[in-house]
C-alpha cells in the first residue's frame, strides 16, 4: 500500500489514468453526497458514463451519530457542526436546502442521477430508476460511524465488478475524528476480513481516503504503475498495517503514524 503525500483530489486523477488504461469510462456512485461539491470534481477526474448519487438529505440521520442516550464526553454534540451544514441539523429545511443546493448543480448534466433515500434504500431506486446493476467504482462517504459504514462496504461491494474499486473518505483515526465519532478506519479493519478487498493508496492527510480493490485484481499493478509514473509522493507499507493509522499533529503539519 502507497501512502501518498498528497490531498484526495490528487487520487481521483489518478483513478481517472487507472480507468483511461482499462479504456473504460467508468460507472460511477457516490455514497453521501451534501452540497455535491465533491461529487463534481469526481466528474472532472473520471468523465464517467454514468453517474449516481445518493443521501437522505435527511435529519434521521442524526439518529446514527451515537447509538447511547447520553453522549460520551469525548463525542461532540452533533449541533457543534451546524456551521458546516448552514443551519440546524434538526429542521427539515437545512436539508431540503442542501439537497436543492446539490441538484442545481447536475441540471444540465443527463448522465448524473441524483437519488434522495439512505444507502442501502437507494440500491432499489438505482436499478429502478437508472438500469444500473453494477459500477466501476464507489465512493463512501455517507453515515461515518462503524456500523453504518460497515454495511455500506459490505452492500455495496455486491455491486463492484471484479474490478471494481471503493473508496473510503475520513478513513483515520485522530483526536477531531474522535470528537466526531467517526468509525470509518475501524469498519475497513473488520471488512478486509469479510472481503477480498485490500488497501491500495492512502492520503498522508487528516480525514485521510483509502482506495480498496480486490487482491487478485489487475488494479492492484495497475495502481502500483499509475502512482509510480507519478508525481505523488509516497512510501509503501505492508497494507495489513492499515488499521494502526493515526494522525500526529506537528508543528507544520499533520502525518500519520502506524507505530
Amino acid at each position: 500500500m502507497k501512502v501518498c503525500s498528497t490531498h484526495r483530489e490528487s487520487l481521483y486523477y489518478v483513478v481517472g489514468a487507472v480507468f483511461n488504461a482499462l479504456e473504460k469510462r467508468p460507472v460511477v456512485a457516490e455514497l453521501g453526497v451534501l452540497r455535491g461539491e465533491n461529487a463534481l470534481k469526481l466528474r472532472a477526474a473520471l468523465t464517467p458514463e454514468r453517474m449516481v448519487l445518493a443521501d437522505s438529505w435527511s435529519k434521521e440521520a442524526n439518529k446514527a451519530y451515537s447509538p447511547f442516550d447520553q453522549l460520551p464526553p469525548w463525542v461532540s454534540p452533533v449541533d457543534d457542526y451546524e456551521y458546516y451544514y448552514g443551519g440546524s441539523l434538526h429542521d427539515d429545511a437545512t436539508w431540503d436546502r442542501l439537497y436543492q443546493e446539490c441538484v442545481s448543480k447536475f441540471v444540465d448534466m443527463p448522465e448524473v442521477t441524483v437519488i434522495r433515500s439512505e444507502t442501502i434504500g437507494a440500491i432499489d431506486r438505482i436499478r429502478e430508476q437508472t438500469g444500473i446493476e453494477q459500477f466501476d467504482f464507489v465512493y463512501v462517504d455517507a453515515n461515518h460511524q462503524y456500523e453504518y459504514v460497515l454495511r455500506d462496504m459490505m452492500y455495496y461491494q455486491e455491486l463492484l465488478g471484479p474490478d471494481g474499486i471503493m473508496m473510503l473518505n475520513d478513513c483515520c483515526f485522530s483526536d477531531n475524528g474522535t470528537k466526531q465519532n467517526l468509525g470509518v478506519l475501524e469498519a475497513l479493519g473488520s471488512f478486509m476480513k469479510r472481503s477480498d478487498f485490500i488497501p491500495v493508496a492512502m492520503t498522508n492527510t487528516d480525514w485521510s481516503d483509502v482506495i480498496l480493490v480486490r487482491r487478485n485484481s489487475v488494479l492492484v499493478q495497475l495502481f502500483d504503475m499509475a502512482l509510480s509514473n507519478s508525481d505523488v509522493p509516497y512510501v509503501e507499507i505492508p497494507h495489513q498495517l492499515i488499521t494502526a493509522a493515526r494522525v500526529v499533529y506537528g508543528a507544520q503539519r499533520h502525518n500519520l503514524s502506524f507505530v
